[in-house]
């Protein structure tokens, strides 16, 4: 057996693991077993997102607050959207000045900016992008949406995977991303279209096939900037995967970072659609 297809197997095995548990969740708590999974990935996913931006870091106060202020954002926001929006800024305000006042003594601006730039840039990424997928469960049909968002994103995923290792020859950006290429992220697409023809056809069947498959689209493509996204702040931290709980993946964020990037994408699309048909 090639390395190429133990690796494959052993990203698609990790990933049955993980949707078993969802499934799990799901058929023992209902839609809140769901929202408990979104809840456990961002435990999960801030605890790796520190070891990225703050791998470095010595000031435990700075990474405690930055753990605590990411919970009060996500927690805000699935609250409430406009309520997440003043909790994110007053929590960037809050780790600013944190960093400010602990470190101002020894003078090392590059490093205030950098630690004042992290703070607001992982607030967003694991306690504002969350709550949309969280959200997303809270909308009309939102089961069946929350399956269009996973669909989408892993269906792109895969395809993309299976591309690069068929076709890929041409790099996408080999900075950031060594391994993707132009046909591994077309196969994507192609997927997240597909994924959006399917989840059209057994979940609703009764809408327009148009809007699923132009959704699914471009869910998929912004959904890839999520996973080149995530690359590079582990290139910049010098760091290979952000953890090893998913063997084949790494870390929990390896494995969602297209899920994050594409959830505002399927709640907007909800949201206009839903006014569209009102």
């Amino acid at each position: 057996m090639t390395t190429t297809m133990k690796s494959f197997l052993t990203r698609a095995v990790s990933a049955l693991i993980a949707l078993a548990i969802i499934i799990g969740l799901y058929v023992s708590l209902g839609v809140l077993g769901l929202k408990i999974a979104v809840g456990l990935i961002v435990v999960i996913g801030n605890w790796e997102l520190i070891g990225i931006l703050f791998h470095n870091e010595k000031s435990k106060v700075i990474k405690t607050l930055f753990r605590l202020m990411t919970y009060a954002v996500f927690a805000a926001s699935i609250t409430s959207l406009s309520m997440g929006s003043i909790i994110y800024a007053l929590a960037t305000i809050v780790m600013i000045i944190t960093v400010l006042l602990s470190s101002h003594k020894e003078g090392n601006l590059e490093y205030m900016a950098s630690a004042q730039a992290k703070s607001a840039l992982g607030l967003f990424y694991m306690g504002l992008l969350p709550s949309f997928a969280f959200r997303l469960l809270d909308q009309a049909y939102g089961l069946y949406w929350f399956i269009f968002l996973l669909a989408v994103v892993f269906a792109g995923d895969t395809l993309a995977y299976v591309f690069g290792v068929l076709f890929g020859k041409n790099k996408v950006m080999p900075s950031v991303s060594p391994k993707k290429s132009w046909q591994g992220s077309i196969g994507g697409i192609i997927g997240s279209v597909a994924a959006g023809l399917i989840c059209w056809l057994f979940l609703f069947p009764e809408n327009s096939v148009g809007v699923f498959l132009l959704l699914g689209g471009i869910s998929g493509f912004v959904g890839q900037f999520g996973d080149f996204f995530e690359s590079l702040l582990k290139r910049v931290a010098d760091v290979k995967d952000s953890g090893k709980i998913m063997p084949g993946h790494g870390g929990v964020l390896d494995r969602v970072d297209g899920v994050l990037f594409a959830s505002p994408v399927v709640l907007g699309g909800v949201l206009i659609l839903s006014h569209l048909l009102s």
